[in-house]
């Protein structure tokens, strides 16, 4: 009959997490995890079957806390613009400057196993689909030109997260951090700015299209 464990698992996985993401894999050595968690060598064995399968609950447990980062009340450029300054404010307030470690997980691609780094694209994959989701909202409602290329933007956007996330890890300035998610949403608002003053040079009094 098997022992019960004498450790809580989910205290371990958000330890590890804490771990990973600060050091990232690569430095991060199992002596280091022990001495996270207060185990002993041998303690996960049963749980995880080493480091890498470890490091992929503490990757999951990491992505719970990013789908909770994004806006449940907003649509559209609202929506988009929150995250982005969401984004910004986790880069420039976290005093470790750790960045994302989904984007960590990613620049650190050759030292994982495929199965993590498809684990890691997936959820870039997943930050695009929210991307192109409420870009197609605001192009539906008119916020941005028609002829919009949605996909094109989506990758841009998703380019500003991976840099706003990688200079952050760097060290960059919150100024610098500040002024990519500025100018990832300026051309898109602008773009909406002008597309209400078409709408409103072609509608006359009552509704009715000049």
């Amino acid at each position: 009959m098997p022992r019960p464990r004498a450790f809580d698992l989910d205290r371990v996985i958000d330890q590890a997490m804490a771990a990973f993401w600060r050091r990232g894999y690569g430095e991060t050595s199992m002596a280091d995890i022990y001495a996270a968690t207060g185990l002993k060598p041998g303690s996960l064995y049963g749980v995880v079957r080493g480091k890498e399968d470890l490091f992929r609950l503490a990757f999951d447990r990491y992505a719970e806390h990013f789908r909770a980062t994004l806006p449940q009340a907003a649509e559209g450029l609202d929506a988009i613009a929150a995250w982005l300054e969401t984004q910004r404010r986790l880069a420039v307030e976290d005093p470790q400057r750790r960045g994302c470690l989904i984007v960590n997980t990613t620049l650190e691609r050759d030292v994982h196993a495929e199965a993590t780094r498809a684990l890691a694209q997936a959820r870039l994959a997943e930050i695009r689909g929210f991307f192109l989701r409420h870009l197609a909202i605001a192009r539906e409602r008119g916020e941005i030109a028609r002829e919009t290329d949605l996909d094109r933007q989506a990758d841009a956007l998703l380019g500003t997260v991976v840099a706003i996330m990688s200079l952050a890890r760097a060290g960059a300035d919150a100024r610098t951090i500040a002024n990519l998610a500025d100018a990832a949403i300026a051309p898109l608002r602008q773009a909406a700015g002008r597309a209400g003053s078409s709408r409103d040079q072609r509608v006359g009094v009552g509704g009715v299209v000049e």
